[in-house]
């Protein structure tokens, strides 16, 4: 369309809407174009070509919301949206030749839009430039017409085809896609993609006792939490049924993916809620890491290291495919291979240390340590297998081993002799925890009374809802509650409250420099007096002197625990058991 009208001279006075606008502007031809302009459905302005507005008319003023008098004499770049990319970037360089026009008006086809309440519209833009008699271009006849539900509609069908509809997360559809241009990016960048595959351990049961709705549920929390605890640059995605899949870019290696792997078995250790009911959930993990593999190849040595977990037996456990493995990380791998077994094997041993009181150095107790007289590498002390066992969710299974050998040991000792045993905090909030202290004490004889179960600050401050009531219900039978590591980056005053402590224990960290920092005396001071003004028990841990001995004697401490006073030993005879240390 080119329309021809005679020179009008520069800004139009009036009602921008109105007649007198109209008539002036398009003269003899007003009347009609009038009548089209005002009536016309869909939005409609007349743009100088510098991109200013000079007429609007109705359908455009309620497409945009706003009014005339906020239209008119405003660039068009007004209704732009701000998170696109400016239309000065997106376009060309000009053609020779071409009629020189605002760059928004040389935008043809699809283009987002806002409206004056910050909502975002699509429209199909379409222009006709009007020349003046001469030829020259006068200004240009701008349509926009709402395309924003058939864009949503299309989106919806987009976001359904590439989106799991229970939980929202991207599908296997979308992964393939997704996947493939993170290893597109891996490989101009040198940096491996990582891949954590994820399946539910015991789900089905789940399903089977509360029912589908309910194992619904439980999905949607878990796609929820996999969502907020993975990086940016990370993607959670749904395969089906209870198995999930995390897609980590920019890995370094398989440390740091380990490292994804265990926040996000933290992050599934907090017991669930469903219907009222508490669900303590576990996964079994299958890592991988890949630079040229293809995205179905990646994908299944992923799943063959997730196989390999289900088939280790237990629940929890994390594989790693073999070729992403360092000579290190598979004699790593062989260490929670052999520590599965250990149990089994009778490898694990106790060894005892003594708690004596610091006023005589009178044997009170023992706090019961576990060590692992490995095979070939010899005896492994906590700190060389812990790891592995944490890995492997077998600090559950160690930990029941401990708990009922030190019943059995302290059975025969001396009977005011009490033992420590220390409690992981997934353990504490296992379903059955009470039950397993009642039977290894009615297994072993050992009174209630003498047994003194060790948590650490972190534990008593973070412990979820099963925990307080796994330890009401243990402490209501006798057994009595220690807090290890007092003082040390949490709130002390707030998990004394949390749950009813009998002992605390003064970290080795504060009793090192008691003698010479004057700071980290006055410390440990403050939380001696604080445990004795709450009635509690006080042990100091570390002694390794006699003038830190002699220190904490002076300011009140009544027991202590440390090479001062023995090191951790095999079990004590029955005649060294009743003997002062």
């Amino acid at each position: 369309m080119s329309l021809s009208v005679p020179p009008t001279p520069p800004g139009i006075p009036g009602d921008p809407s109105g007649p007198r606008a109209v008539d002036t502007l398009l003269a003899d031809r007003g009347q009609l174009f009038r009548a089209l302009f005002l009536s016309a459905p869909i939005g409609k302005a007349v743009v100088g070509t510098d991109g200013r507005l000079l007429v609007v008319n109705p359908a455009l003023c309620a497409l945009t919301g706003r009014t005339p008098e906020e239209l008119i004499g405003q660039h068009v770049d007004l209704l732009a949206h701000p998170d696109d990319v400016p239309v000065e970037d997106q376009l060309g360089d000009p053609v020779a030749g071409a009629v020189p026009l605002d760059p928004h008006l040389q935008v043809l086809g699809e283009r987002r839009l806002q409206r004056a309440d910050g909502t975002t519209l699509w429209v199909q833009q379409a222009r006709e430039l009007v020349h003046r008699t001469n030829g020259d271009p006068h200004f240009v006849v701008l349509s926009l017409v709402d395309v924003t539900d058939r864009r949503r509609a299309e989106e919806d069908l987009v976001r359904r085809a590439l989106t799991d509809p229970l939980t929202g997360l991207p599908n296997r559809r979308s992964l393939t896609d997704r996947l493939q241009h993170a290893l597109n990016l891996s490989r101009r960048k040198d940096t491996p993609v990582g891949l954590v595959y994820l399946d539910l351990d015991r789900f089905k049961a789940v399903n089977d006792s509360l029912g589908h709705e309910a194992g619904d549920q439980l999905l949607c929390q878990v796609a929820d939490r996999l969502r907020w605890s993975t990086r940016v640059e990370d993607t959670a995605v749904r395969l089906g049924a209870d198995e999930f899949l995390v897609l980590a870019e920019e890995v370094v290696d398989i440390d740091g993916l380990r490292t994804l792997a265990d926040r996000l078995m933290r992050v599934l250790d907090d017991p669930f809620h469903v219907n009222d009911r508490e669900i303590v959930l576990s996964a079994s993990m299958g890592l991988t890491l890949g630079q040229d593999a293809a995205p179905d190849a990646l994908l299944k040595q992923a799943h063959g290291a997730l196989t390999r977990a289900k088939a280790g037996g237990g629940r929890g456990r994390v594989e790693v495919h073999d070729d992403a493995l360092s000579d290190g990380d598979v004699d790593q791998l062989q260490l929670e291979s052999d520590l599965r077994h250990a149990v089994d094997a009778g490898e694990l041993r106790l060894f005892y240390q003594p708690i004596v009181a610091l006023s005589d150095e009178t044997l009170l107790g023992y706090e019961a340590l576990i060590r692992w007289q490995h095979p070939t590498r010899g005896l492994l002390p906590p700190g060389a297998f812990l790891a592995a066992a944490e890995n492997n969710r077998l600090t559950s299974k160690l930990g029941a081993w401990v708990l009922r050998q030190a019943c059995v040991d302290a059975a025969g000792w001396d009977p005011g002799l009490r033992v420590h045993v220390n409690i992981s905090a997934r353990h504490l909030a296992e379903p059955g925890f009470s039950e397993l202290v009642a039977a290894a004490l009615a297994e072993s004889g050992l009174e209630s009374g003498r047994l003194e179960l060790e948590i650490t600050e972190s534990t008593a401050l973070f412990a979820a809802e099963a925990t307080l009531r796994s330890v009401s219900e243990v402490t209501a039978s006798g057994v009595t509650l220690a807090l290890d590591d007092f003082g040390t980056g949490y709130s002390a005053i707030t998990a004394l409250h949390r749950l009813p402590i009998h002992t605390v224990k003064i970290d080795r960290s504060f009793v090192a420099d008691v003698v010479t920092e004057p700071s980290t005396a006055a410390l440990v001071q403050g939380l001696l007096q604080l445990g004795q003004g709450m009635g509690l028990e006080v042990i100091a841990e570390g002694i390794e002197d006699e003038d830190q001995a002699t220190w904490l004697r002076e300011h009140g401490c009544t027991m202590a625990q440390g090479y001062a006073f023995g090191r951790p030993a095999p079990l004590p005879t029955p005649d060294a058991a009743t003997a002062t240390a």
